[in-house]
């Protein structure tokens, strides 16, 4: 009987090709099958990655229209470093409609995320922002500069205890020229009227700044697409039951851009909005309540 003897001659040299023949033929039988022949290393997670899923996120989103003079200090005016020593990574998301200016190249040149909106009115680019972000806290700001956006991280931390934070013009300070009094005593009317037909308390219904949880954005059945867009959004806030808040702010008076929301006329239209939607819901409660005494 003959033995098998491991050898150091030409037979062992032979041997050692043999199996590197066979580890090759076995790689590229594996490629043609999309497979590798060798086991894939684990996927790395540095310590960067770590801690940006850890993070919670806030997205920043300013509705515009021709504001080239004012939207890259708005954009600037983001404390976008406060906000990350507290936990916050923040994204800013310009919704621009159809601007005839340079208002998008400045938002897409200061880092901003540019998302257009090709409907006409603030409320359809709420309404199209809403859809297209995904974020733990929101908050809206107009692009005029007129509002603090530099309160962020304090709203943010506002919204840890509550739904909804408004900044309220008429419980803060308002610089000389920023309102007439028209515009003060139709914001009242209009609060005040908001208050009665929705029972909540509120000071500054036609406010442009906002602050939200996440999931309420993802709650709001918004229909406005005009200036009433605040009101359709307190009105949706009560419809949910959401906790608000407000927060007293300077609101200045506008540098350069004139005002493109007229007194009477839109405040006429923000008021019959309001009542509409009113009976809307109170219709609709209506529905559910007969619809629950039949199935009983």
């Amino acid at each position: 009987m003959q033995k098998s003897v491991r050898s150091c001659g030409p037979n062992a040299t032979v041997n050692e090709h043999a199996e590197l023949d066979a580890a090759e033929l076995s790689k590229r039988r594996a490629n043609r099958r999309g497979l590798s022949a060798e086991p894939s290393a684990a996927p790395t997670i540095s310590h960067d990655q770590r801690i940006d899923e850890a993070m919670e996120t806030l997205a920043v989103v300013i509705p515009t229209l021709n504001e080239e003079r004012s939207i890259g200090t708005v954009i600037d005016g983001v404390p976008v470093d406060d906000l990350l020593k507290n936990g916050l990574k923040t994204v800013v998301y310009v919704i621009d409609g159809r601007s005839t200016d340079t208002t998008r190249e400045i938002a897409i040149d200061k880092g901003a995320t540019l998302i257009l909106e090709e409907r006409q009115g603030k409320g359809a680019a709420i309404q199209t922002a809403f859809k297209s972000i995904n974020a733990d806290y929101a908050i809206m700001v107009d692009g005029d500069d007129t509002y603090p956006i530099d309160l962020a991280t304090e709203i943010t931390c506002l919204l840890k205890k509550y739904d909804v934070v408004i900044g309220s013009r008429l419980k803060g300070t308002i610089e000389p020229g920023a309102m007439t009094t028209l515009n003060v005593v139709g914001n009242k009317l209009l609060s005040l009227l908001a208050r009665l037909l929705f029972n909540v308390q509120i000071s500054d219904v036609c406010s442009g700044l906002w602050g939200y949880r996440g999931q309420v954005i993802r709650g709001l059945k918004l229909s406005a697409e005009g200036f009433a867009i605040e009101v359709d959004m307190l009105a949706e806030c009560a419809r949910n039951g959401f906790h608000m808040a407000e927060i007293p702010i300077t609101y200045r008076a506008r540098r350069e851009n004139p005002a493109k929301l007229s007194s009477v006329r839109d405040g006429l239209r923000i008021g019959t909005f309001l009542i509409r939607k009113y009976l809307r819901q109170k219709r609709t409660r209506n529905v559910r309540f007969h619809a629950k005494n039949i199935e009983r």
